[in-house]
């Protein structure tokens, strides 16, 4: 039987998060980790790479190209889509970023702060609200699965379509109606 890192087991929901919390990196050790990584793969590291790795970094939530494109446009309005897209997989490969598959329109990013190969979403499938999970569980439970049969796990996704309780049981959901009313302040 191979063995599992002890800390997947969670012993008390307090030492678990304590940990958690010392396994996320801070944005500068990811960017610093990030550039690194190009120079030892024999990438120039330029300004606009740099500029893309920190809009990178500054994301909470998932991200495609056009919205990495739109934050680095913030600090060099010079940088192209062509660029974004040439620097994805150089990110990917880093595991700065990994993919998330959320829909079909886009290829959706996030960071991987916590340095695991695992993301867990829900999607309402009424707004289209994206919630990010996080479950000690399902991640034991693939590692356990995947080291009992001889593997190391390197990617696990988990992505669920749902339809909002709150719609289906009072007829109206606050996530969709807030959405609603950010729309139209937009317009």
């Amino acid at each position: 039987m191979h063995k599992i890192a002890p800390w997947t087991f969670p012993a008390n929901s307090g030492k678990r998060t304590e940990r958690a919390d010392r396994l996320k990196k801070l944005p500068d050790d990811l960017f610093h980790e990030a550039l690194n990584y190009l120079r030892v793969s024999g990438f120039r590291v330029t300004k606009p790479r740099e500029v893309i790795v920190r809009a990178a970094i500054s994301f909470t939530g998932p991200f495609h190209a056009e919205d990495l494109l739109a934050r680095a446009r913030q600090n060099d309005r010079l940088i192209s889509l062509a660029t974004v897209y040439r620097t994805l997989p150089m990110l990917l490969d880093s595991r700065l970023i990994r993919d998330v598959e959320l829909n079909r329109e886009h290829r959706y990013y996030e960071v991987n702060r916590e340095q695991s190969p695992a993301s867990f979403h829900i999607v309402c499938a009424d707004c289209h609200e994206v919630v990010q999970v996080r479950d000690d569980c399902i991640t034991l439970r693939e590692r356990f699965l995947a080291n009992s049969l001889g593997f190391k796990p390197l990617k696990l996704t988990v992505r669920v379509e749902a339809a909002c309780l709150d719609l289906l049981e009072r007829g109206s959901c606050s996530r969709k109606t807030a959405l609603h009313h950010a729309s139209k302040a937009k317009a």
